[in-house]
Order: structure tokens, then sequence, then C-alpha cells
């Protein structure tokens, strides 16, 4: 029999997973760039996408799927959508949204059949802060998913 989880389970799953990511450190930033990166790309590339690979990496060893929506776009935000897929869960979307470099903010979606679809009836948003360091960003979703808990 099949169990099907609850969307705060799943956020419970997740949050699980992102601890034992977050066990380690990733590699450390490029002390010569104390501020942020003038171009939003170089962020993306050297940040964000270097953490969701990592996350990604951990994630499929606990038999969970991350993949990056390459065909997600936006002619006014250029942060990337994921899609989800936890071992026992149905599906999750994850979509990174802001105004670079001012702010940065993880919503977590309930996911549906079509890829265009984005739940608002089941969604949590996380607020991380922007730095160059990968593992302020990893911290800052794992504190963000903690407000979510199902247990106290």
């Amino acid at each position: 029999m099949t169990e099907t989880l609850t969307f705060t389970s799943q956020l419970d799953e997740l949050l699980v997973a992102l601890r034992q990511a977050c066990s380690r450190h990733y590699a450390a930033p490029d002390q010569r760039q104390h501020q942020l990166p003038t171009d939003p790309a170089v962020f993306l590339e050297d940040v964000l996408y270097y953490v969701m690979d990592q996350w990604a990496a951990d994630l499929k060893a606990m038999g969970h799927v991350l993949e990056h929506d390459t065909t997600w776009g936006s002619s006014t935000d250029d942060y990337p959508r994921y899609h989800l897929r936890m071992a026992g869960g149905k599906a999750l979307s994850l979509l990174f949204s802001g105004a670079y470099p001012t702010s940065l903010s993880l919503s977590i979606s309930k996911g549906f059949r079509r890829a265009e679809q984005f739940s608002d009836a089941r969604l949590v948003q996380v607020n991380l802060r922007m730095s160059i360091d990968p593992n302020v960003l990893m911290q800052g979703i794992l504190e963000g998913l903690k407000q979510f808990r199902q247990l106290p």
C-alpha cells in the first residue's frame, strides 16, 4: 500500500533531507570578492546553481530527485525553477524569485502534472539573505523551512 504524503509531511521530509545536506560545508566563497557580483548571471552560476547542484546530489543519495526546469523563464526574473520528486511522495515545485541584488526568496508549492502550473493553495515562501557564500544560502533555506515543521 502506497501512502500519499500530505504537503506538510513532504516539507518535513524535505527539511530532514536538507539537514543532512547542510551537515557538510560547501566550497568556501572566493575571498577576493566580498560583495555580490554586479551581474546576476555570475551570482546564479557561482552560488545558486552550485548550491542546487550539490543539494540535488545529496537528495539523489536519499532517493529523491531534484531537477532544474530549464524551460522556465521570465522576462523580469532570471531566477530558476526546480521540480522535486520525493521518494514515496508527490512532486513539489521550487521557484526562486526576487529582485537582484536586493531580495531572494524560495517558494515551495505542491507540484502538478502540467509543468507551467504553480499552486498558491499549498505554498510556503522562505526569504533568503543574499550572499556569495553557498553555506549562507543553504542555512537560510534550512532555517526558513523550520518554521513550517509539522512537529515541534
